[in-house]
């Protein structure tokens, strides 16, 4: 378990659905720096806007107020819907989340929980945490996200649905999740495996968090850490102490153990790892594409080796997209094209970012897979061949981590 720690940080009482991160990634780049009240309460104007419904309404929506808006707030909305008794203001997530093409529709957000939302998107590097200004990563979701899709965030469309993911957002996020939470995720999702297609609730998976956590402070407490990373530690055994306090107790829908574990399973529903038996319900069942995912990574050495060799094979075969490997003219295009989307105002993107753009598109739009590890050595053959076509810099161990194109790929 070398390498940082990959785990969330914040991980409870956030946000669920992954959907709502895209309309984060698009607020945290309308403005160069933001705060916490700023970012939490803007998203919360955003997806809360109402628009006015007449009936007959639809019966997705009459279920998912029969089921959802269950609280004493929504009481007469609640009412109004199901009985079809009159115009009704509804927001727009509601609206949104009562699609039954989604494979799930819970994770609403409340107005009164806006400081904890922005969490999720920074735990997965898509804002900068302190100034909550955009990380490079955000680029790299809205690069794959329909700007029509960000539009019905503020207009309703139910066509463009911005709470379904895409297979290209998927390879995103899943990548985001591998990347900051892979020493718990992979585990757990090994173990619900494990457990062949039974159905499972939040109290079963979240039963596995504490020994899962514990293992990742004691392979890490024997390195050489900073203080930052020591205090991460410290936090993480304490979350596994109060998960742990949960154990074997009957599920009540809230308390550590069902908020820890939450933030995990709600996403996996989103990318096909899980699916849900019920949608309105936390019960759950792993999918053939969480078996297949499990089955990659046990080939792999590790998760750095796994997020540089052999991620984008992995979700291929969980999507079920049929892949070769990307052939050189095709890759170089892919990664000119990424660097100029991703490009900062002095030119230089993280390298893994164009990466992850590159290969993302490549994969779905042309079935073609380019690794990480590959970029990596492609970019210093294409920098060696032509030192005016592409630039590096590097960080402050000495290895190379950002690029620059000065022009355009050849044939582009």
């Amino acid at each position: 378990m070398a390498g940082r720690i990959r785990v969330l940080d914040s991980a409870n009482r956030t946000m669920q659905r992954l959907g709502y991160l895209k309309a984060l990634a698009a607020l945290v780049n309308e403005n160069e720096t933001s705060n916490l009240e700023t970012l939490g309460k803007r998203l919360i104007a955003r997806i809360t806007k109402r628009v006015r419904l007449s009936p007959p309404f639809d019966q997705d929506l009459q279920e998912y107020a029969k089921t959802r808006l269950t609280d004493g707030a929504y009481k007469e909305l609640r009412k109004t819907i199901i009985d079809n008794a009159a115009p009704a203001g509804v927001e727009l997530q509601d609206i949104y989340l009562a699609d039954r093409s989604l494979p799930s529709s819970t994770g609403k957000l409340v107005e009164a929980n806006w400081r904890r939302y922005p969490y999720l998107g920074t735990s997965l590097e898509l804002v900068k945490k302190g100034t909550y200004s955009a990380l490079t990563r955000s680029l790299v979701l809205l690069a794959v996200t329909p700007k029509a899709e960000i539009a019905a965030f503020s207009e309703l469309d139910r066509q463009q649905n911005p709470m379904r993911i895409s297979d290209s957002q998927a390879a995103v996020f899943l990548y985001c999740l591998m990347d900051n939470d892979a020493h718990v995720s992979l585990p757990l999702l090994r173990l619900l495996v494990e457990q062949g297609e039974e159905v499972f609730d939040e109290r079963i998976a979240g039963d596995f968090l504490p020994d899962i956590l514990r293992e990742v402070v004691a392979a890490h407490s024997k390195r050489s850490l900073p203080a930052a990373e020591r205090e991460r530690l410290s936090m993480l055994g304490k979350i596994a102490v109060n998960v742990a306090k949960w154990k074997g107790k009957p599920y009540t829908g809230s308390g550590a153990r069902e908020e820890a574990i939450r933030v995990r399973l709600e996403p996996w529903c989103d990318l096909g790892l899980l699916s849900k038996p019920i949608r309105e319900k936390y019960d759950y069942q792993v999918t053939k594409a969480a078996r297949v995912l499990v089955d990659h990574y046990g080939r792999a050495s590790d998760i750095d080796k796994f997020l540089q060799e052999g991620f984008f094979a992995a979700f291929a075969a969980c999507r079920g997209i049929e892949a070769q490997p990307a052939g050189d003219s095709e890759a170089t295009e892919a990664l000119a094209r990424a660097g100029e989307a991703l490009k900062s105002t002095l030119g230089y993107t993280p390298i893994t970012d164009v990466g992850l753009l590159a290969g993302t598109r490549l994969l779905t739009e042309q079935h073609r897979i380019l690794e990480q590890s590959r970029t990596l050595d492609m970019l210093k053959a294409l920098q060696k061949k032509d030192p005016d076509f592409v630039r590096f810099t590097v960080d402050r161990m000495g290895a190379m981590a950002y690029v620059k194109f000065l022009k355009a790929a050849p044939g582009v």
